[in-house]
């Protein structure tokens, strides 16, 4: 596995000396670029205007490789060549200009959600049940709770979660909650569910514990819209959505019987 290197640092037992190098490694890869992209792409902008060979030297991809590489970030806005003499050099896109590429298309994206929403709702009352496999498929099943208004039910045992759906919930600790989007979360009773109710309470968003007397409970449950979802959290990874408005009632009743034993 490649890993960006910075002022000389190589190799994966060093990722702690960068710039917190793994959750940028991440974002990228949200982004749909891959390592090895993300590698090059990190060399480029540190070394400012460089050869393949600087580049391949610095980012530790192989040679052949970072010819590949650099080809697929020109497609992709990351990085541009200049041809000077009979040597090829390369730079980084600046970053603010990927931030601004995906604002755009942000823009682009929004003038069409009305007739994409409108598709989707074709068939959203129908009763559906899915499953999602393999732990790097679960936050996937999460996304859909950022869309949709209202209220948002969690139940679990923190350490676990937080194991399992780590996107997801650096994805709740970026969005934006209000009147119409609010959040309210059981976790199990321990010192790690205090602190975390203490670090993220707010107006739009609770937070309370499962009594020591219902735990272990190792199973996340969330709770949206018209849906359900249950994860298992050890051993077999997986995740079943199921969208059946009974059903989301039923579980919102358990979940407001549960919120009422709970400790605050």
């Amino acid at each position: 596995m490649a890993y960006y290197t910075i002022n000389g640092l190589t190799g994966e037992a060093d990722k702690s000396a960068h710039y917190k190098t793994m959750d940028i490694y991440q974002t990228f890869q949200n982004m749909g670029l891959n390592q090895k992209q993300t590698a090059v792409y990190l060399a480029v902008l540190e070394l400012g205007q460089a050869s393949v060979g600087q580049i391949a030297n610095k980012s530790a991809v192989k040679r052949p490789t970072c010819y590949v590489v650099l080809g697929e970030l020109e497609k992709k806005g990351f990085a541009s060549k200049l041809v000077k003499k009979d040597t090829t050099l390369y730079t980084a896109a600046h970053p603010k200009k990927l931030l601004t590429e995906a604002e755009l298309q942000i823009k682009e994206l929004k003038t069409i959600i009305p007739q994409l929403e409108s598709l989707f709702g074709k068939d959203d009352e129908k009763p559906r049940v899915a499953v999602y496999e393999g732990k790097e498929q679960l936050d996937i099943a999460y996304d859909e709770s950022f869309a949709v208004k209202g209220e948002i039910l969690y139940m679990s045992t923190l350490k676990l979660s937080q194991e399992v759906f780590q996107k997801t919930f650096r994805k709740m600790d970026l969005i934006t909650l209000s009147e119409n989007y609010r959040m309210r979360e059981l976790v199990d009773e321990s010192e790690e569910g205090r602190k975390y109710m203490e670090k993220v309470k707010g107006p739009f968003r609770d937070v309370r514990m499962i009594p020591k007397a219902f735990l272990p409970f190792e199973v996340d449950i969330g709770i949206f819209g018209n849906k359900v979802l249950i994860t298992s959290l050890k051993k077999e990874y997986f995740t079943v959505s199921l969208q059946s408005a009974e059903i989301n009632r039923a579980f919102r009743s358990m979940f407001e019987a549960m919120w009422r034993l709970s400790v605050v």
